[in-house]
């Protein structure tokens, strides 16, 4: 649900949902947790479902390596549902499938089946790096259209400080899937891989870390 309706439905009406004689769970979009309602008064404390943690976490790193074991936690989901040599020319394209991820499993599937499309739609017997990074940059495109000029700077910091701001711009963010959460020893955030791929954002990026 959108932002402003959840936080009408869970904040305003947080008394009429505890209210069921029922057990219930609800799923509130993750913008919710970050308002200035903080949740925790009225329900318990929030159960957030991160992102798969494909990176090696580095404070002061802007771009940061990957995990292996994060990454092959991701491929593996590939795995389990196709027959990986019949279908993938290379099995390097399984990795490549979940950098572009970022660790959400959606976009993770998304991407694959768009390779998958456009693989066969070019009468092609198995996919190829060419379908992975058509499909992928799709996703780019996708979001190019919906980030405005103005949020850019603003994506810059959160690659750079590894935390969204707690105010609409970040609720959006979350909201957007333009930022992800990730959380376990550290709590932090990080920009989605295929927006980082934007030609605007890598220029915001650069003012934001260039010498003064």
């Amino acid at each position: 649900m959108p932002p402003n309706v959840a936080k009408h439905l869970f904040c305003d009406y947080a008394f009429q949902l505890q209210s069921l004689y029922c057990t219930i769970i609800y799923t509130a979009p993750i913008s919710i947790v970050y308002s200035e309602n903080n949740l925790s008064n009225s329900f318990d404390t929030p159960n957030i479902v991160p992102m798969v943690n494909i990176y090696e976490f580095e404070q002061d790193k802007t771009d940061l390596a990957h995990n292996d074991d994060g990454i092959t936690a991701i491929t593996s989901l590939i795995e389990q549902r196709v027959e990986v040599d019949a279908v993938f020319e290379s099995r390097q394209l399984l990795v490549d499938l979940a950098k572009a991820s970022g660790g959400h499993i959606r976009q993770l599937m998304q991407i694959a089946s768009q390779a998958f499309l456009t693989a066969a739609t070019r009468d092609r017997e198995k996919v190829t790096a060419d379908d992975i990074i058509y499909a992928i940059k799709q996703e780019q495109f996708n979001f190019e259209r919906s980030i405005s000029t103005e949020y850019y700077s603003a994506l810059a910091a959160v690659c750079v400080n590894k935390d969204v701001s707690k105010d609409e711009i970040g609720r959006l963010m979350l909201f957007s899937l333009w930022v992800f959460e990730y959380n376990g020893k550290n709590r932090w955030n990080y920009v989605n891989p295929v927006v980082r791929q934007i030609h605007a954002f890598q220029e915001a990026l650069k003012s934001a870390t260039s010498s003064p």
